[in-house]
């Protein structure tokens, strides 16, 4: 009889130490339950710099007198950023790239027209979107002068925004409130309450073009990603 006695009460024993240790881990899951969840910013902005390689070509079969038009073209071609409110600081005139075709083996010498062929380059680089956008949208006025600038793609003007640094904080703000908002959805659905930031990643920011023709505005979008303790 002490036997049974013994075992029923280890029995119990091993029941009730089992119910303290289930709602021992229970209360623990619970404790570290956690959601992950991802939030966006974007917004568009203007471009604050652009860039554009102005180039054009001369040819002569005298040196001295093409180095002579080079510099009567190159100041022609400044007057005519001037014209456009483009000074001496958005700008500067790089040394001139000269193609000698006379030492060429494969140019065909009875279709050569130059024997010197040279290349003028202006780098206009600034914050003056519009004066240079009006520059480039006008260039064909230097036909008149004899200058005819490259229509190349790699002569087009490139736009770039370098604000990103006062507008960080704020995206990363709203990122991080857009991800609480769905934290707290989820946490709806599942009948808690969210916390704390367990954890935070924030992405990259990336800048890209707004649409194809307006390369002049830029969107940034950033990501982050958090992890949020659940109550």
């Amino acid at each position: 009889m002490e036997n049974k006695n013994n075992f029923a009460f280890l029995s119990i024993s091993i029941v009730t130490a089992s119910i303290i240790l289930a709602v021992g881990l229970s209360g623990i899951v619970q404790k570290d339950s956690s959601i992950s969840v991802r939030g966006l910013a974007q917004r568009e902005v203007p471009a604050d710099l652009a860039v554009w390689q102005m180039s054009f070509s001369l040819g002569d079969n005298d040196l001295k007198i093409l180095q002579k038009t080079i510099l009567e073209k190159t100041k022609i071609a400044e007057n005519f950023l001037k014209k456009y409110g483009l000074n001496a600081e958005d700008y500067i005139v790089q040394a001139p790239s000269i193609t000698d075709n006379s030492i060429n083996p494969y140019m065909d010498s009875e279709r050569v027209r130059y024997t010197y062929i040279a290349k003028v380059n202006l780098l206009v680089r600034t914050n003056k979107i519009q004066d240079i956008k009006k520059a480039q949208a006008n260039s064909l006025d230097l036909a008149s002068d004899g200058i005819a600038i490259s229509q190349e793609y790699e002569n087009r003007i490139s736009y770039e925004f370098t604000g990103l640094n006062d507008i960080k904080p704020a995206m990363i703000a709203e990122a991080t409130k857009n991800a609480r908002a769905a934290a707290a959805q989820f946490a709806k659905d599942s009948g808690s309450q969210v916390g704390k930031i367990k954890k935070a990643t924030q992405g990259l920011f990336s800048i890209e073009n707004a649409a194809v023709g307006l390369e002049d505005t830029k969107s940034i979008r950033v990501v982050t990603q958090v992890e949020y303790l659940l109550k």
